[in-house]
C-alpha cells in the first residue's frame, strides 16, 4: 500500500483539552487560561481516534470489525487510506479482504445517498422554497428542474412515509435500490398500511435480492390492501403515453405505455396479420423488420405494397434482411441516397444554420429534431425532403458568428422545390450551396442581424406582443429556455419581457428572452430576480443569494 495504517493511535491527553488545534486549556475556544489568544494561525479540525484493531487489514475479513463497521467518518478514512492514490493499495488485499472493502464502500454509498435525500428534504421544507426549491438545486448542478423536482418529491415521501427504511439506508444496512423498490411497491398504500409495510420490508430487505424483495413487497401490499393491484393499474392508466424517441444507434423508435391489455393484444395481432400480408406479397426481410414496416404503414395510413418498388427488395445487408416500401428499394447506398419516391410528407420548422454541412457531404454535425434527438446526414436529407413537400413548413436561415452564436436570422414559408430523385447527395436545393444560393432558394433579399452587445433599440416594437419576426430572432439567439439547467426548446416557451412591459420594459431583443411556463412563474416568485445586462445574457438571482448566468446558444457548425 502507498499509505500505511497506524498500528497504534496515540491516546489523547485529557489535560490537553479536546484535541482541536489552538485549544490549550480544554475550553475549545482557542484562548488560554489567562485569557490570552493562542496560535493565531491555527485552524480548527477534528481528530479521529480508534482502537488499533479497527485499523488492520484483517478487519476487512468476513465479520471483521471493518467488515461490519457502521458508515461514517472513520470507515471513510479507513477505506480512503487502504485504497491509496488511484487505487494503488487495493492489490495488497486478499480476495476476502477486497470483498470486505467492497462491503464498506457500499455502506458508505448508502450513507451518502441518505445524506443527499435528507438534504433535499430539508431544503425543500424551508420557507419560500416549497414551489421552486428544485430550480435552485437544478441551477447549482446544471440539472433539469423536472428531474430534481422528482427527486425532491421522492426524498420527502421516503422521509415521511418510510422512516424505518430511510433509517436503514442511513445505517448502511440496505442500499438505494432497496429503498426505491419499497417506495414504488408501497406508493398506493394508505399512510397507516405503509407504516406496517415499512417495518416489515426494511427488516427483510438486506437478506433478499432485488427481485425477491419486489415479489415480497407485492405480496405484502396485496395482503394489506387486496384492492391495491386494481388501484395501481387504474392510477398507471392515467399515465398512458405514446412517444417517439431516438435510439442510441441513431435510428428511431415508437413506444406506447399503460394502455388497456386487451386492446394492446388485439392491436399486436392485427399488426402481425398485416406483416404476414406483406410477406405474402413478396416483401423480403426478417419477421421483426416486416412488423416494423407494418407498424409504420398502419400509423401513416399507407400501404407499402402499392408504393413504387413495393415488391421484393434487398437492403445493404443482403436480400434476406432487406426492407422496402417508403424507405425505398436498395439499389443505392441507404446512407447516401437522396429523398425517396413515395416518401412521407412532414410539416416542420426547418432551421438552416450557416456554416452548414448536411447538404453536400456526410461530414460534420447533423440536424436535431425537437423532442427526438440528433439525426445523421442521410436522415437529415430525408427529413428536409419530406418537409419540402408540405406547404405548412416554415424555413429559417440563421447565419453564425465564429463562436457559433446567431448572427442573422430570416424566415420563409411554404413548400420548396427540393430534389426528389434517388441517388448520391447532390446540390439540394438546385444551385449553389453558398449563403447566397440559400438566400435565393428561400427568396430572402437581405439578412437581418441578431442584436448582441449594446442595443440601440432600432428594431424595438411599440406593442406588447412581439411580431413573429422579432420572436424568431430572439429564439434563434437563445434556442432554449434561458433558465439554468432547462432544456425546453424556445419554440415551446413564452417570450418574456425581462423588465415587465407595464413597468417600462421594451419589446426589444435586449429585453426579451424565452422562458418555459414554469420558469416564467419562477421568475415572478418571491426572492427571485432576473436581469438581462446585454441581449441574450440572463443573470438569475435566487432566494439563497446565489447567481447563475446563461448565455446565447452556441450552435454546432
Amino acid at each position: 500500500m502507498s499509505a500505511a495504517l497506524s498500528p497504534e493511535p496515540e491516546e489523547p491527553d485529557e489535560a490537553a483539552g479536546s484535541g482541536l488545534p489552538g485549544d490549550r486549556d480544554g475550553s475549545g475556544d482557542g484562548w488560554d487560561g489567562d485569557g490570552r489568544e493562542t496560535d493565531q494561525g491555527a485552524q480548527q479540525g477534528l481528530y479521529v481516534s480508534a482502537p488499533a484493531e479497527d485499523l488492520t487489514l484483517e478487519g476487512f475479513a468476513q465479520d471483521g470489525r471493518t467488515d461490519t463497521m457502521a458508515p461514517g467518518p472513520l470507515l471513510a478514512m479507513i477505506l480512503d487510506t487502504v485504497a491509496g492514490p488511484d487505487g494503488t493499495g487495493l492489490p495488497t488485499l486478499t480476495d476476502d479482504q477486497l470483498v470486505g472493502f467492497l462491503s464498506g464502500a457500499r455502506r458508505m454509498a448508502a450513507r451518502l445517498e441518505w445524506a443527499r435525500l435528507a438534504a433535499l428534504n430539508e431544503f425543500a421544507s424551508r420557507p419560500r422554497r416549497q414551489d421552486f426549491a428544485a430550480d435552485e438545486v437544478a441551477a447549482t448542478f446544471r440539472l433539469d428542474w423536472l428531474s430534481v423536482s422528482g427527486e425532491i418529491i421522492y426524498a420527502q415521501t421516503v422521509a415521511r412515509r418510510l422512516p424505518v427504511t430511510f433509517a436503514a439506508l442511513g445505517a448502511g444496512r440496505i442500499d438505494a435500490v432497496h429503498v426505491q423498490i419499497i417506495a414504488d411497491r408501497t406508493s398506493i398504500l394508505s399512510d397507516e398500511d405503509a407504516a406496517i409495510a415499512d417495518e416489515a420490508l426494511a427488516a427483510m430487505a438486506a437478506s433478499k435480492t432485488y427481485s425477491e424483495l419486489r415479489r415480497a413487497a407485492s405480496r405484502l401490499v396485496n395482503r394489506l390492501d387486496p384492492e391495491a393491484a386494481r388501484r395501481a393499474k387504474e392510477k398507471a392508466r392515467r399515465d398512458v403515453s405514446v412517444r417517439a424517441f431516438r435510439e442510441q444507434s441513431g435510428n428511431g423508435g415508437i413506444t406506447g405505455r399503460e394502455m388497456a391489455s386487451a386492446e394492446v393484444l388485439a392491436a399486436m395481432q392485427h399488426l402481425e396479420e398485416y406483416a404476414r400480408a406483406l410477406r405474402t406479397a413478396g416483401m423480403l426481410g426478417t419477421w421483426e423488420e416486416l412488423k416494423a414496416r407494418a407498424l409504420l404503414d398502419l400509423l401513416q395510413g399507407r400501404d407499402s405494397r402499392s408504393a413504387p418498388g413495393g415488391g421484393p427488395s434487398a437492403s445493404g445487408d443482403g436480400a434476406e434482411s432487406g426492407g422496402s416500401g417508403p424507405d425505398g428499394p436498395g439499389d443505392s447506398d441507404p446512407d447516401t441516397a437522396g429523398p425517396r419516391h413515395g416518401g412521407p410528407s412532414v410539416g416542420a420548422l426547418i432551421t438552416i444554420t450557416v456554416p452548414h454541412t448536411a447538404f453536400g457531404s456526410d461530414n460534420g454535425t447533423g440536424a436535431e429534431v425537437d423532442g427526438f434527438g440528433i439525426l445523421d446526414h442521410a436522415d437529415t436529407r430525408d427529413l428536409i425532403a419530406a418537409a419540402a413537400q408540405d406547404p405548412a413548413t416554415r424555413w429559417c436561415l440563421t447565419t453564425l458568428h465564429p463562436d457559433g452564436t446567431a448572427a442573422t436570422h430570416n424566415c420563409a414559408a411554404g413548400a420548396r422545390p427540393w430534389g426528389t430523385a434517388p441517388g448520391p447527395p447532390g446540390p439540394w436545393p438546385p444551385g449553389s450551396l453558398t449563403l447566397r444560393g440559400l438566400q435565393d432558394f428561400l427568396n430572402i433579399k437581405q439578412l437581418t442581424p441578431v442584436i448582441r452587445g449594446p442595443c440601440q433599440h432600432a428594431q424595438a416594437e411599440e406593442r406588447y406582443r412581439p411580431s413573429r419576426r422579432l420572436q424568431h430572432r430572439v429564439k434563434a439567439r437563445n434556442a432554449t429556455c434561458t433558465a439554468p439547467g432547462c432544456g425546453r426548446r424556445a419554440a415551446r416557451c413564452d417570450l418574456d419581457h425581462t423588465e415587465p412591459h407595464d413597468q417600462g420594459g421594451r419589446t426589444c431583443e435586449c429585453n426579451l428572452a424565452p422562458l418555459c411556463r414554469h420558469h416564467h412563474r419562477c421568475k415572478q416568485a418571491e426572492g427571485w430576480r432576473l436581469v438581462q445586462p446585454e441581449p441574450g445574457v440572463l443573470v438569475w438571482h435566487t432566494p439563497s443569494g446565489r447567481t447563475y448566468t446563461t448565455t446565447p446558444t452556441q450552435y454546432a457548425a
